[in-house]
Formats: structure tokens, C-alpha cells, sequence
């Protein structure tokens, strides 16, 4: 069977014009990003946003009535003193932790404002366009907001952090942050439930026959669900996911309610499968020692641009730990995700084919697969066959031609005879988890 012949022409063409549009934007925001990091570095933007800082910072320690308030308020003299001590390389910088703390948050905020329209139609207007998208205005500047606070809350505290930590232990803060951030992305990881409930719906799937199979292949497959929840993934999106999330005591799966309502039960059985061959073959643990090994790489190459970086004239940094090295710091970030981009994007186009191996093992069920692998190229419009440079470079998953092709080489091995009126299986007749209203919803892990 050849699988573009389970698609017409025109949707292969209509999906075609969205990846080729879609690359057209990534290579834009590429350049868009580099040309922002260049152009702060070079016309001596970083300094404008220090020298700033450094008088908000002056401003705000002359003020009487925070004095005041520091005397009456003990726990946050404390604290105060603390960051003090932390962040000061003499005692006449005392204020130096404001500045630390401000300048990430500045430059954010001045990223997020030239950014901004650019990232309003590639993730507002194009999905629209393409049909993709259920989400009001309203909606996505709450998001936005929520999204833009969220970093500038975490960037604040990393400034503190890590300016605060280079002065103080210029030799090793790079190994004890390391240690840090690979601790808080577990606790981030664990915690993941709890996060999603905050900004998401969430309902149990409800008790019946789809439920009993996810349990029971989860079961044959080694693992004890906490829970098989919903999201509501329709209030904003049309596009159908399912994934694991949280460690240990807090794992669960989630269904995207797109999925549930619009696939074929066998087809989401397959979906928890393939989530479940993730787990088996330890997938997130192999990222997160990636993701450890990664951020090592990164701090050890921060420590020396924060030793050699005031050498560079040009850029007229100060000594020990200036925040404004800031632009420099994400511009090498790009230029290495940029270089490591296709060898991460080989890896995890080989953990998908491990996984789906799993579900196929799991489930016995390659009609069923296969079935998935067309409906998610209708539902989310993906390109089922791109050229070879878009699969090596931008393709984190294989292609949906490789995957149909790979469950067809399956079925052939298992003596399983695959036609092509076997394929889609029907869609569900009546939505199995119907949000009516967001206040109908489940919150909580």
C-alpha cells in the first residue's frame, strides 16, 4: 500500500503550502532574534538598560519611606540583607542585587515589545488561518500576560542568583547552580500536575470500556496510573496530543479532549501504547540527563564568558559578573541550539519509532495505528511527506508517511494483512468527554 494514496492531492498540496510557509516563519524569527542579540550588543543597548537599573536601583535606596519599612518589617530587612550580602563585591555596592535582579526583566521586557507582533500572528492569526485554533483574542493575551510574568518572575530570581553567586564563589558558582537547576527541573518535572491545573481543565475520563483498556494495557505494561485525565485542549486549539506527565507518586496520563472525542477508541488506545513505550524505554530520564549534561555545557561556557567577556572592548562590560552580559549570554545560547538542533531532532525521531515500536507490541493493533497516523495528519494538518532536509533539520517526530510505512513493515513481519478499506477507522459518533463550560470543569491533580 502506498501511503499517499490514503490522501487526496489537495490535501497533500494544502499541507505542503502550511510546512513551507511554516519554515518561512521559523527562518525569520531565527534571523529576527540573532539581528535583536547584534544590534543590543553592538549599539550599546545592554549598557542603556544597566545604566537604568543602576539609577532605579540608587532611586530606591533613597527613598525614607522603604528605610522605614525595612525597620519595621524584620523578616524583610532579613531577606534584604541577604541579597545584599550575596550580590555586593564591596560595601559600597549594596544595591548591586536590584540591578542584578532588574536587568534580565528589563531586557525581557524590551524583547517581549519588539517580538511581540511577530509572535502575535504566528501563534494567533496562522492557526487561525489554517483552521487550527479555537482560541479568542482575549484568551491569548492572557496567556501572554500569564506566560511573559511567569518569565520575568524566573529570570529576576536566576539574576540574583547567578551574578549573585559568580561574585561570591567566582571559581565554582558555575557547579553548585548546575546542581541547583538540575534539582529544580525534577521538582519542576513532579510538580507538573499541579502547575497544568492552575492554567488548564481538566475532567477524569469517565469509567467504561476506553478507561478499563488504558488501565489494563498500562498494567501490562508494568505501570501503576495515578489517574487518566482530560484536558481541555478545545478551548483553545483544535489540534489533538496526549502525553505523560509528572515523576513518580504524581504520574498520569493526559488525553487532549480532541483526542478522546474525535478519534476512534482503538486509535487513542494506541496513543496511551505509544506514551506508555516512552516510560518503557525511559525516555524522560534519558532527556533529563541530556537536558543535565546540556545545561553543565552551557553554565561551564557562561563561566568563561563571564571571566573573558570584559575583554571584549567593545562591548565595554564591567568585571566581576556584570548582568549585562545578558544579550551575549542568549545569542550563544541560539547559535549552539541552532548547531545541536538536527543531532536532538535525529535522537527524538529515534525515541518515537522506539515507542511506537511499544505500542505495536503492547496493543497488536497496526490497523489502529496506522488509522492515527491519518487522522492526526487531517486534524492537525501536518505534512505527511517532507523533503529530506525539513525531516533532518526541523522534524522532531518521523514523518507521516515514515510511520505509516513502519506500521505496514510491522504487519508484514507479524503475518497481519493491512487493506486499505481498513483504514481510517470510524470516528466516534458522539463526543465521549463534552466540555459544555470551562465551570463544568475538573480541577486538581
Amino acid at each position: 500500500m502506498d501511503p499517499t494514496s490514503l490522501f487526496s492531492p489537495e490535501e497533500i498540496a494544502f499541507w505542503a503550502s502550511k510546512r513551507l510557509s511554516g519554515n518561512l516563519l521559523y527562518f525569520t524569527s531565527l534571523g529576527m532574534k540573532l539581528s535583536i542579540y547584534l544590534v543590543v550588543l553592538l549599539a550599546g543597548i545592554h549598557l542603556v538598560i544597566r545604566r537604568h537599573c543602576s539609577h532605579i536601583a540608587d532611586w530606591l535606596y533613597a527613598r525614607p519611606a522603604l528605610a522605614a519599612l525595612g525597620q519595621r518589617a524584620p523578616v524583610l530587612r532579613r531577606t534584604v540583607g541577604v541579597l545584599e550580602r550575596l550580590s555586593a563585591s564591596s560595601p559600597t555596592e549594596r544595591n548591586r542585587w536590584m540591578i542584578d535582579a532588574m536587568f534580565p526583566v528589563a531586557f525581557s521586557l524590551m524583547w517581549f515589545a519588539l517580538y511581540l507582533p511577530f509572535e502575535y500572528f504566528c501563534t494567533f492569526v496562522r492557526p487561525h488561518l489554517f483552521g487550527l485554533s479555537n482560541q479568542t483574542l482575549g484568551q491569548w493575551w492572557i496567556d501572554v500576560a500569564r506566560s511573559f510574568g511567569l518569565y520575568a518572575l524566573l529570570s529576576c530570581m536566576l539574576g540574583i542568583g547567578l551574578f549573585g553567586l559568580a561574585r561570591k564563589l567566582p571559581r565554582s558558582w558555575w557547579l553548585w547552580l548546575w546542581v541547583a537547576v538540575v534539582g529544580m527541573i525534577w521538582v519542576w518535572s513532579m510538580l507538573a500536575p499541579y502547575r497544568a491545573s492552575m492554567v488548564v481543565d481538566y475532567k477524569p475520563l469517565p469509567q467504561g470500556q476506553l478507561r478499563q483498556s488504558i488501565e489494563d494495557l498500562a498494567s501490562e505494561a508494568g505501570f501503576a496510573l495515578q489517574q487518566v485525565r482530560v484536558v481541555n485542549t478545545s478551548k483553545r486549539s483544535k489540534v489533538a496530543g496526549a502525553h505523560f506527565m509528572g515523576e513518580g507518586p504524581t504520574r498520569q496520563v493526559v488525553l487532549g479532549d480532541n483526542l478522546v472525542n474525535r478519534f476512534h477508541p482503538r486509535e487513542v488506545l494506541f496513543t496511551v501504547g505509544h506514551e506508555l513505550g516512552h516510560q518503557i524505554h525511559e525516555h524522560a530520564a534519558r532527556d533529563w540527563i541530556t537536558t543535565a549534561f546540556a545545561a553543565l555545557v552551557f553554565l561551564a561556557l557562561l563561566r568563561l564568558m563571564l571571566w573573558k567577556g570584559p575583554a571584549i572592548r567593545r562591548l565595554r562590560l564591567r568585571p566581576e559578573a556584570d548582568p549585562s552580559i545578558l544579550p551575549l549570554v542568549l545569542l550563544v545560547f541560539h547559535l549552539l541550539a541552532i548547531a545541536n538542533g538536527p543531532l536532538s531532532k535525529y535522537l527524538s525521531r529515534q525515541e518515537e519509532f522506539e515507542a511506537d515500536t511499544a505500542g505495536l507490541e503492547l496493543t497488536r493493533d497496526p490497523v489502529a495505528y496506522i488509522s492515527l497516523m491519518v487522522r492526526l495528519a487531517r486534524e492537525n494538518k501536518g505534512d505527511i511527506d517532507p523533503p529530506g532536509w525539513v525531516r533532518f533539520y526541523f522534524m522532531s517526530h518521523p514523518s507521516i508517511v515514515d510511520r505509516i510505512r513502519f506500521g505496514l513493515a510491522w504487519a508484514a513481519r507479524h503475518g497481519m494483512d493491512i487493506g486499505p478499506g481498513a483504514i481510517p477507522l470510524p470516528a466516534p459518533a458522539e463526543p465521549l468527554v463534552p466540555y459544555d463550560t470551562p465551570e463544568g470543569s475538573a480541577r486538581g491533580p
